[in-house]
């Protein structure tokens, strides 16, 4: 299978260097997370010119994102070919698995008359972001988009973010919103085991590495010495028991993933269709195969994270790239 996967990444990229890459690679070294019947279905949904301008830039998938949100990247620095097809990546951000996770999804249910998405750990609201301006395209009549962040820093992004691909009305500070036929529902907060408060580090706006604690930490999971405040926390329950059925979840919790989804498992299994986990450690990984797996759900594509054993810190710290499982719920699917 390896293989084939070379074979049509040079069919799709062309002459570039990433298709060069891929020659003389052994299919041992090669895992790449998607399969080659993934990159049609990518190609179907990434029909846009990418481009840069001043102040922002637009992906293949017609997604307008402003330098302001991703303060972390140069834009001199971004791959307009990586931006146009994110295969293998996108050049500054996620792997292609991720991206075949929401494409797959909304390749799924885009026959339905709605689409709910949610994103927790969001950042500037990438997923749900590009499942909303894809949807939109697609015609699909009601959208939902949920987006969940707890750094005070990022969380106005995720709102400017949306309010640029005009997924959500300029100005508005509540937490819902209705723009059109989109409806979204933004908290700056966790979501964690219980309805309170947890406690999440004080960082700059461009770290995307901080994770939110039961108790109030001098250090972190990576042996950072940071200031903890107190924010507010929901359980999944809490926050979208309103919303009827959730085509597809993204989570991405720095190392917290799975007490959230063992501690609501019966709800995900009952509510959720399909699940994209950024794993951050070996062993989060194989007991959220055990905990799905028991649970009715199929991995789909998985990708394992990977670790520098020699560092100094905790199991997660250790992880240098996320890992990525994406799940099917058989229940709904």
């Amino acid at each position: 299978m390896k293989q084939t996967i070379k074979t049509a990444l040079r069919r799709l990229l062309g002459n570039s260097a990433e298709a060069d890459n891929t020659e003389g690679t052994s299919p041992l070294q090669v895992y790449p997370g998607y399969e080659e019947q993934d990159l049609p279905i990518l190609k179907q949904f990434a029909t846009m010119t990418a481009s840069t301008a001043t102040d922002h830039y637009t992906d293949g998938f017609g997604v307008k994102t402003l330098y302001e949100c991703v303060p972390f990247i140069k834009a001199e620095a971004l791959n307009i070919q990586r931006l146009e097809l994110p295969v293998p990546d996108d050049g500054f951000h996620a792997e292609a698995i991720e991206y075949v996770a929401v494409t797959d999804a909304l390749n799924r249910f885009q026959n339905n008359a709605s689409f709910c998405a949610v994103e927790i750990g969001a950042g500037w609201a990438p997923w749900i972001a590009v499942a909303g301006v894809i949807g939109r395209q697609r015609g699909i009549r009601q959208l939902t988009l949920v987006g969940v962040e707890a750094s005070a820093q990022r969380f106005p992004l995720m709102r400017r973010h949306l309010e640029t691909n005009d997924l959500r009305p300029a100005g508005v500070t509540e937490e819902d919103a209705q723009s059109g036929t989109v409806f979204t529902r933004l908290f700056n907060g966790a979501i964690w085991t219980h309805d309170g408060v947890i406690w999440f580090p004080e960082t700059d706006v461009e770290d995307m590495g901080a994770a939110a604690t039961a108790a109030d930490e001098n250090t972190d999971y990576r042996g950072a010495e940071l200031n903890h405040n107190s924010i507010p926390c929901k359980k999944l329950t809490t926050l979208l028991q309103d919303l009827g059925v959730v085509d597809f979840m993204h989570i991405d919790i720095q190392g917290a993933e799975f007490e959230l989804l063992q501690d609501q498992i019966d709800w995900l299994s009952a509510n959720v269709r399909t699940l994209m986990i950024a794993t951050h450690s070996r062993s989060i990984e194989g007991k959220l195969i055990d905990l799905l797996f028991g649970n009715g759900w199929q991995l789909h594509r998985e990708k394992p994270c990977r670790v520098d054993w020699y560092k100094n810190c905790s199991q997660v710290g250790k992880t240098l790239v996320d890992g990525s499982q994406y799940w099917l719920n058989s229940k709904l699917v």
